[in-house]
């Protein structure tokens, strides 16, 4: 079987691309099991290429292959010229004595599914390093803790299996005289009022030992126009280079501006530019602050240019199993869409990739802070030579790669494998001690310590969850990684009332939660076969084919019979599975709004056991990989999902939040991210009932800008006030809205609600009317029955856009949506 291939690229999309794939598209029904065979072969790639005559001699001829997907020999012109085993590392071989006029370039590729395996049982002869497989719900692969690649291409809980081999990404031939410039360290900090920069540059040379005497440039200055014209403009010698300027420093997204500015490096030798560089920095500090608390515990957030950031936003999977189908066009999209939703963070997921050179630099420009995972998740990992070597030279790569970007704020050595080891996840307790010197090898004497050399300037936390300084103190693994008290949790219960805050917890940092949902119908038609009926059944085998996460859609049913009661329409048909599309979707996002304010209300408020002062609220997860039942609140492709929308609100710079607390009182506390945020004018409390559209009674309280944010604004016993109306918790809610103090008009904050029991029949919307339409947006006005409508949604068909407002409670006479 021969077909041409793509670079970047994989074996899988250059297969699908020549035809060879006859079930259909590679995500379409069960052919991610149906094309399994593909990851148990070796493939060979090979190319013919013709260089001009004056490169063969050249002082420096290097072929670098950027990404390797992952076990591949590389030779050229049929000479051995090495061995790759880590996707995330860049490799380069010195081709000056083999290079010719024409040439072949080619890269054998082993079965990563095989290589894992056989070095698995190669452990074995010692002791295992577990897990020994994934969950069979996953319907993966064994052993990707045993390859540096993509965790989840061997399959994840909401993704399938794709363990593909190729060309990731460039391969390129680097010819120069002398020196080439890799990377550029950056490092922005105050001295009182006056900026410093400190640069390191990092350079490969033609040859070991020689020493270079030649001229550095460096030129730092805002956009087109130099505003800080040739800020450094001198050959460099020991002693610092100062300069007068004013500098706007890069913000986070709500809290100030991204500013981005130029940096131009170049060198030169003999008068000749051997190389230069350009890159776009930002000026600004990050601090991890854990100070000791009287309560206990110690706080946990992040200060950034010496204010504290509270971090709203969600956790980032790979966008694509196949990392070469990804543009940039689709990562700006998901990021645009995160900056809509009023994030200013993204974690970085630890299973999957350090993600490419665009998402980095959109997430600079839209002023996104990044936590960073290293590519380790919920495994124990093993700590031979060979892997803490390849281990060495990725950590190293990758913080010289991305450690420019003001975005990156935090480092994290792995994702939950401190919480898996203290929890007995894989049944380590019985060689606990050996587990954790494994780890501390992995993580702190190798990972760590690198970070610390080559990047200073950053936090670096062990694992995520953890204690931070706690865990370190207690021999780096926690007594309990998941304390209210210390660092940060991941909180899952699929179990609880998800609409109800009493039962969340009250972290320093909450950085995974989440609730499962199904794919919209849209979504689902592009994997469906349209004629199968079994396809579009919420018990068919697609569905369970795709619900990768034990037991999901037994509690999905769970979730939507509990707050909703279970649709009448039978579930074995199409009718039935949109339904529960709905449901669940509607589910998930009124549990994320719930948790999410129960986050913010706490960022203010401490606990008598000394909980709370929460900083930080990132729901898992923001994209999905492929169409199946996840947790993600944008679907793969981009459509938003209702939890999307929601995040609009509950993400809002300046909200009001309705809770019910423990001494059965109601409360509505005004929150705003910072004190400028907040907007004078009046809270308006009414309580409703759901057959009416007028309130039954309404309350007003003033806010003015010296309110405190741990203190109501409006507070009444619930009983007392149901008693006045005549209403029950069955009957009516209560909702709130602000009016600007210099307007009279409702302002920025977004309308809220709050049911006091599980939720009633929905009503529907009788009419909906399109009433402006232009070639970029349309405005439909929404007329209400005398009912009020809960979660009303707006769906766009096959139409690609946003409305400016979905899954919304209607107890307007009309409303007016724009879609765009």
């Amino acid at each position: 079987l021969v077909v041409e291939g793509q670079v970047p690229g994989g074996i899988y999309t250059d297969l699908e691309r020549a035809g060879v794939l006859r079930s259909g598209p590679l995500l379409y029904r069960f052919n991610d099991g149906n094309y399994r065979w593909i990851a148990f072969n070796d493939w060979n790639y090979a190319l013919d290429f013709d260089v001009d005559s004056n490169l063969v001699n050249q002082p420096g001829v290097f072929l670098v292959l950027h990404g390797v997907d992952t076990i591949a020999e590389i030779s050229l012109n049929g000479l051995f010229l090495g061995e790759t085993d880590n996707m995330f590392v860049r490799y380069r071989f010195n081709v000056r004595n083999l290079l010719k006029v024409s040439n072949q370039l080619r890269v054998q590729f082993r079965s990563p599914v095989a290589v894992s395996g056989n070095r698995y049982e190669q452990q074995l002869m010692d002791y295992i390093v577990p897990p020994r497989c994934v969950p069979p719900e996953y319907q993966g692969e064994c052993h990707a803790n045993f390859i540096r690649k993509m965790q989840a291409s061997f399959s994840w809980d909401w993704g399938p299996a794709f363990p593909s081999m190729g060309l990731w990404k460039a391969v390129s031939l680097e010819v120069y005289q002398s020196i080439t410039l890799r990377d550029v360290y950056v490092e922005t900090s105050l001295n009182g009022s006056d900026w410093q920069v400190d640069l390191l540059m990092h350079c490969e040379t033609v040859d070991i030992g020689v020493s270079h005497s030649g001229t550095w440039t460096i030129r730092i200055f805002y956009n087109e126009d130099v505003l800080l014209h040739e800020l450094i403009d001198d050959s460099l010698v020991s002693g610092d280079q100062e300069r007068e300027a004013t500098i706007e420093p890069w913000m986070p997204n709500g809290y100030g501006h991204p500013t981005l500015y130029n940096l131009s490096v170049s060198y030169s030798e003999n008068e000749q530019v051997a190389i230069a560089k350009n890159l776009r920095i930002g000026f600004r500090t990050v601090v991890l602050v854990e100070d000791d608390l009287q309560t206990g515990g110690r706080t946990f957030y992040l200060q950034v240019n010496d204010v504290p950031i509270f971090l709203k936003g969600s956790n980032w999977i790979p966008a694509d199993v196949l990392p070469e189908l990804v543009t940039p066009e689709y990562i700006r999209d998901l990021l645009t869409s995160c900056v809509d939703a009023n994030m200013n963070s993204l974690r970085v997921w630890g299973g999957g990739i350090y993600e490419l050179d665009e998402f980095y630099q959109t997430a600079d420009e839209l002023g996104i802070l990044v936590w960073q995972d290293f590519m380790f998740a919920c495994s124990m990992y093993p700590t031979t030579s060979w892997f803490l070597e390849s281990v060495s030279i990725e950590v190293v790569q990758q913080v010289r790669r991305l450690q420019a970007h003001p975005s990156v704020v935090l480092w994290a050595g792995n994702n939950e494998n401190e919480a898996a080891l203290r929890g007995n996840w894989y049944g380590t307790l019985s060689d606990f001690n050996l587990y954790r010197q494994d780890y501390i090898v992995l993580y702190v004497d190798t990972i760590r310590e690198i970070v610390k050399r080559e990047d200073p300037s950053r936090p670096f936390v062990v694992s995520s969850p953890s204690n931070g300084k706690l865990s370190e103190e207690e021999g780096h693994i926690a007594r309990d990684p998941y304390s209210e008290l210390y660092g940060d949790v991941h909180y899952y219960n699929y179990y609880s009332n998800g609409w109800n805050s009493s039962s969340f917890p009250k972290p320093r940092m909450s950085t995974e939660y989440g609730f499962q949902a199904l794919p919209s119908v849209h979504s689902w038609a592009t994997v469906a076969d349209p004629s199968n009926d079994d396809d579009w059944s919420f018990n068919g085998a697609l569905l369970s084919n795709r619900q990768h996460h034990p037991l999901g859609n037994f509690e999905m049913e769970l979730q939507v019979s509990s707050r909703f009661g279970l649709p009448k329409t039978n579930l074995s048909t199409r009718r039935g599975l949109e339904d529960m599309i709905y449901l669940t979707q509607m589910h998930q996002a009124q549990a994320i709004k719930t948790q999410t304010l129960h986050y913010r209300r706490h960022k203010y408020q401490l606990s008598e056991n000394g909980a709370g002062l929460t900083m930080a609220a990132l729901y898992w997860q923001l994209n999905d990989i492929w169409q199946a039942p996840s947790w993600a609140s944008i679907e793969y492709g981009g459509r938003w999902k209702p939890l999307h929308y929601f995040a609009v609100d509950f993400f809002a710079p300046f909200l009001c939040i309705l809770t019910e607390l423990d001494d059965g009182t109601v409360a509505a506390f005004v929150h705003f991210d910072r004190r400028q945020d907040l907007v004078a004018g009046t809270l308006t409390v009414s309580l409703r009932s759901w057959d009416l559209l007028d309130p039954l009674a309404s309350f007003s309280s003033p806010v003015n800008q010296d309110m405190l944010a741990d203190e109501p604004v409006w507070i009444r016993s619930l009983n007392e006030l149901l008693n006045e109306t005549g209403c029950t918790r069955e009957t009516c809610f209560i909702t709130s809205a602000f009016f600007d103090a210099t307007t009279g008009q409702e302002s920025i904050a977004p309308p809220n609600y709050l049911f006091l029991t599980s939720f009633p029949n929905v009503v529907d919307v009788s009419k909906v009317y399109v009433t402006q339409r232009s070639e970029w947006t349309v405005n439909i006005t929404l007329l209400a029955t005398d009912y009020v409508a809960a979660f009303v949604w707006i769906d766009s068909g096959t139409y690609y856009g946003t409305f400016s407002i979905n899954g919304f409670m209607f107890y307007d006479r009309f409303k007016t949506v724009k879609f765009y």
